[in-house]
This record gives structure tokens, sequence and C-alpha cells, in this order.
């Protein structure tokens, strides 16, 4: 029985999931999803990039994220409350995803090499931005070595 959530959720999908049962949201890494309502291991909800594509997808698929929800009722809308740079590393990873892939396939082992290790490192500093773990001192000097990190990539 769907039991309907008081306010929404916001989740990031944590693994591509195809969406393969009946009424099934198709979900890629990365992909963020308002939840609505929830039925034991399994969730009901949209897509933030298409709000008309509804459906549902398993808990294990989607890992919850704190957020802001704005208005009530059916026009309630969820927002990530995350830090602006851990978003921004992401948005930028998935780009240069692409650009990686172009390297190996052109099989310039240089460049690849780099941008591999580049993204490593943002994805290591992005964890640990996500863990709040680190000191404001800490915190501050690793965002400073992320960003400067994202211009070198984007030269």
């Amino acid at each position: 029985m769907w039991i309907s959530l008081k306010s929404p959720k916001l989740a990031v999908a944590v693994y591509n999931w195809k969406g393969d049962v009946r009424s099934g949201l198709p979900l890629e890494i990365g992909e963020t999803v308002q939840i609505l309502e929830e039925n034991g291991a399994w969730y009901r909800g949209f897509s933030s990039k298409n709000r008309s594509a509804w459906g549902i997808f398993p808990l294990c698929v989607v890992s919850i994220r704190p957020c802001i929800v704005k208005g009530t009722g059916a026009t309630a809308i969820a927002e990530l409350k995350d830090d602006p740079l851990v978003r921004e590393i992401a948005c930028v990873l998935r780009e240069w995803a692409r650009l990686w892939k172009k390297l190996y396939v052109e099989r310039e082992t240089y460049r690849f090499s780099a941008v591999a290790k580049v993204m490593r490192e943002l994805l290591s500093g992005r964890r640990a931005l996500l863990a709040g773990t680190l000191t404001q001192d800490q915190t501050r000097a690793l965002k400073l070595k992320l960003v400067a990190k994202l211009d070198w990539g984007n030269r």
C-alpha cells in the first residue's frame, strides 16, 4: 500500500536503473528525483529534469539528500541543500566523462591520464565535503584546491 509522505523527499540516483517494471521510472547515476510516496522498499516520484516523468523505483538505487521544501501540498517542490561546489563538481565530472572517453578512443594517453588523475582528485574532495567531517579551515583549503582543479580542467 502506497503511503503519501507529509513533505516530499529528494534523492539522487547512485546506480543506473532501467525502470524495467510496470510503471518504472528509469534513472541514471546523479539524476535527482522527488519522492512523494513510499511502499516498503519502493518509492514513487518524478525526475527533477522531467517533471512529467512519473514512476516507481527501488529504494536501493537512490540516496536521500537533505533538502529545502518550497510550497505546500501538490505544489510542493524540494530543492537540494548541498553546497554549490559539490553540485558543480558533479556536473563537471559528468561533462568531463565525455571528454575522457573521447581521449581514450583517440588514444591520447598523456591527456587521458592527466584528466583521470584530476577527476579522481575531484571525486575524493567531493566525498570529503559530503562527509562533513572536516574542520572549517580544512574545508576552506579543500574548496580552494578543488576550485583550482576545476579551473585547470576548464581551460
